[in-house]
């Protein structure tokens, strides 16, 4: 049976014949040819690195999903959650040979569900980087343009969902990691709610951050593996009606960073809704001041029980937890105790609009070259200052695929009322 979705982009030279993977619904129970066409875009991956690992048994997963009777579906994983049988490196030579003995708990709900792992996405070491050049696999490149970052740190399920490779990935978010490379790479990056998808088995980097999030190639795959794999409590209860004609959009004054081509694109995209500024009832400068304490912090707690490999590491994950070294105890606690005010004044403040919006990235991905070797400088700066504030408080947010600048991908971003995903997931559903 043919697969839909072949198509040629001249602009993608470097890809040829690249597998769309913006599937619909009907074609969605041809499982077995979907896994099939995942298993044969090694060549497209060739290009772009975004699978480091192929799960060798992925057909045979899928056979024995169909027997019980499953709609099977092909889906990448990052290389920072666990895989049973399948070799889970964090993108480091520490961690090069580790093969988990059980799976993430996301990744069984989700082979219960269909799901088929294709392979481990390639992902910034340690998860700590925005633009996934410092892995031992080497970079992963942007499908859009190979010169460029697909960016960070789940920039290889970025990558794969962009190229057709799967139609859906598992990514992690900390600091903007699901987000950011969504927006560059030109797909849909969903980061739910703290704790709503079961974090045991993801590797972690800094706990009360770290969130399980989904790359795919349309929302109605989003909400197929949310459903899935979120915890029961966070989809039951009532839930607001979404029109998007009557939703009121908060633009946050301060918390929007973006370069004039942006604003100008985000702004001639959001004018079809009803939007107003809003303040945020924070000064900015606490929460750039909060994040990087708790962020640091606790990823050098993470990793200080291998110190004594901390040399092995890419100079600029290296570089970042030395810096966790730099807190006292005391600067930790009062982070948290700020963290807890900030999140209480976000919940004051999103009873009065619906949602949050503003620019993913404030710009398209940059070339591997400008960014080589200063990925925890200034371009980490720039890439994670929009999409922390969701992190610190846990509330949902999206990526999606609506703006461009300079002919490349640029994210609109959405954020939530905590709690809110599926409120969230219908309010884009009406949108796009």
């Amino acid at each position: 049976m043919a697969i839909p979705g072949y198509i040629d982009i001249g602009r993608l030279d470097s890809l040829e014949k690249i597998y769309l993977a913006e599937i619909d619904l009907e074609a969605r129970g041809m499982g077995m040819e979907l896994v099939e066409r995942s298993l044969s875009a090694r060549r497209e991956n060739e290009r772009i690195n975004a699978v480091v690992t192929w799960n060798e048994k992925a057909l045979d997963d899928a056979r024995d999903a169909e027997k019980r009777g499953l709609d099977v579906f092909p889906i990448g994983v990052k290389d920072n959650i666990m895989t049973r049988g399948i070799r889970t490196t964090l993108g480091s030579r520490v961690f090069a040979d580790y093969i988990p003995r059980e799976d993430a708990e996301c990744v069984k709900r989700l082979r219960k569900n269909g799901g088929v792992v294709i392979g481990k996405t390639n992902t910034h070491e340690l998860a700590s980087g925005i633009t996934t050049t410092s892995s031992i696999f080497g970079p992963t490149r942007n499908p859009h343009d190979l010169s460029r970052i697909a960016g960070g740190s789940s920039g290889g399920s970025a990558a794969a969902v962009a190229a057709g490779i799967v139609p859906v990935a598992l990514g992690s978010d900390t600091a903007g990691s699901v987000r950011i490379p969504a927006s560059l790479c030109g797909v849909y990056g969903f980061k739910p709610s703290y704790s709503s998808i079961p974090s045991k088995g993801l590797y972690p980097l800094a706990p009360s951050l770290d969130h399980v999030g989904i790359l795919a190639s349309d929302i109605e795959w989003i909400k197929r593996v949310y459903t899935a794999i979120a915890v029961e409590r966070f989809l039951k209860g009532r839930q607001r009606p979404v029109d998007p004609d009557k939703t009121v959009l908060g633009i946050p004054i301060g918390l929007f960073k973006a370069s004039e081509d942006v604003e100008k694109s985000f702004y001639n995209y959001i004018s079809k809704y009803k939007y107003v500024e809003v303040k945020l009832p924070i000064a900015l400068e606490k929460l750039y001041r909060v994040f990087p304490v708790i962020r640091y912090s606790e990823a050098t707690k993470t990793f200080i029980g291998i110190k004594d490999r901390w040399g092995e590491l890419f100079p600029d994950v290296r570089r970042l937890l030395e810096r966790g070294l730099e807190y006292r105890a005391i600067d930790y606690i009062e982070a948290l105790e700020a963290k807890e005010e900030i999140t209480a004044e976000f919940d004051k403040m999103m009873k009065n609009v619906d949602f949050l919006v503003t620019p993913t990235t404030p710009i398209p991905a940059p070339r591997i070259e400008e960014v080589l070797g200063k990925e925890d400088g200034e371009i980490r700066t720039i890439m994670t200052s929009n999409v922390i504030y969701a992190s610190l408080v846990g509330a949902p947010a999206i990526s999606l695929p609506l703006l461009k600048s300079q002919g490349l991908p640029v994210g609109i971003q959405i954020i939530g009322r905590r709690g809110g995903d599926l409120e969230l997931l219908e309010l884009v559903s009406r949108m796009v």
